[in-house]
């Protein structure tokens, strides 16, 4: 008897375990495909936008924002090499005009070159906001493949600082609920990751963190 009911007590323990699997699967899956989504509100953006580099297109949407003042100004997190950019040659890269050319000299454009990876990007963001104390909110700037990931990593490393998406390459093919299992095994590694202690992350330090 004694066996009979220790059995049944390690089926409920499991059953238990197994459950609480299931609503932590299912609250990461709702997250996932809510951030990969662009944000529909009317109101107007954040004025600071945050581009993470990646595809050419990410850094394109900002500057059209910036031109068309709906952002004030334009952190790029990432300009290096991996990303398929330079600082110097930066307004070539993008075809600026002079006068788009000077936003990188007044503070429109900052372009910080340290971050490498999803992670890194959001720890150098978060570093330059350290300083801006004004800001309340910013719009991100990604593409949407790379959104839930990016607004996870960002948003855990600036909170209570809100976050705003804004897809770089929305598309109406897109389906959000054909949900790719890699890029959902990143976001859900990304969401623990960023839970912990910001020193704790992996990655290099940016050097806009140094001396905090």
């Amino acid at each position: 008897m004694r066996l009979i009911l220790g059995f049944i007590g390690l089926v409920f323990r499991l059953l238990s375990f197994v459950g609480i699997v299931a609503v932590v699967v299912a609250f990461l899956l709702y997250d996932f495909m809510t951030r990969s989504d662009a944000y529909a509100g009317n109101s107007e953006l954040p004025r600071t936008a945050i581009v993470f580099t990646g595809d050419f297109d990410r850094i394109e949407r900002g500057l059209e924002l910036l031109s068309m003042g709906k952002v004030e100004r334009l952190f790029i997190t990432g300009v290096n090499g991996d990303a398929g950019l330079n600082v110097d040659r930066f307004p070539k890269q993008f075809n600026l005009d002079s006068y788009e050319t000077d936003w990188i000299a007044t503070g429109q454009i900052i372009l910080a070159p340290d971050a490498h990876t999803t992670i890194e990007n959001a720890l150098e963001a978060a570093c330059w906001l350290d300083n801006q104390p004004d800001v309340k909110a910013v719009t991100l700037i990604t593409s949407q493949e790379h959104m839930a990931r990016a607004s996870v990593a960002l948003q855990h490393a600036i909170g209570p600082i809100s976050v705003v998406r804004v897809i770089s390459n929305s598309s109406d093919e897109y389906d959000k609920y054909q949900i790719n299992l890699f890029a959902f095994g990143e976001f859900a590694a990304t969401w623990f990751i960023t839970l912990l202690p910001k020193s704790l992350w992996p990655g290099n330090e940016p050097a806009l963190c140094w001396g905090r």
